[in-house]
């Protein structure tokens, strides 16, 4: 009988590492975009002191937005992003179309124009002024402020979403380091 040899060291096939720029897969992208559309025209369109077409505007695009993460859940950052989107949904909806802020907030930043008064929307924003008794989900609610002219109010879902489009920004824009068999 003869006896088998196995050779003692085994030989691996070398593997390089390389940077690769991942595939990018998102879906609905074009619900996003006319979501952002109809933020923009609720928010700049001409309807004067008509609250019904902006408010319904708004409530139509974040049910777009969810639509998008929906589709797009398999992403870190879009899951980060939806719960953000969803906190800001709850509360618009719970306030009537648009997002409740209070005079006490959004004066901690600037003025609000003389002619606006509780339960008026508050012009070239997403808010309605309210007194803080009428607020339903204030913790939801733009309540904080940063200082600034552009943004002079937000909300705990506004950090969210910009948690979650910084996260996807950098999840698809940045390359990674993989193998690559040889």
């Amino acid at each position: 009988m003869q006896e088998k040899r196995y050779p003692t060291t085994s030989r691996r096939p070398s593997v390089q590492r390389r940077l690769y720029f991942p595939e990018v897969d998102i879906h609905l992208g074009v619900a996003a975009l006319l979501a952002i559309i109809l933020q923009l025209s609720a928010i700049f369109g001409p309807f004067g002191s008509e609250d019904l077409p902006r408010r319904l505007l708004f409530i139509a695009s974040y049910i777009l937005l969810l639509g998008f993460v929906g589709a797009n859940v398999r992403r870190p950052g879009i899951i980060i992003l939806g719960i953000g989107i969803l906190c800001n949904f709850l509360v618009i909806v719970a306030n009537g179309g648009l997002m409740p802020t209070t005079a006490e907030a959004y004066g901690e930043n600037g003025e609000i124009a003389a002619d606006v008064r509780p339960g008026d929307w508050i012009p070239h924003s997403k808010d309605v002024l309210l007194d803080r008794s009428d607020v339903n989900l204030y913790f939801l609610s733009d309540r904080f402020t940063n200082g600034g002219d552009v943004i002079r109010v937000f909300s705990i879902g506004d950090v969210m979403i910009a948690a979650g489009l910084i996260l996807t920004m950098a999840e698809v824009a940045l390359p990674r380091l993989g193998r690559k068999p040889e």
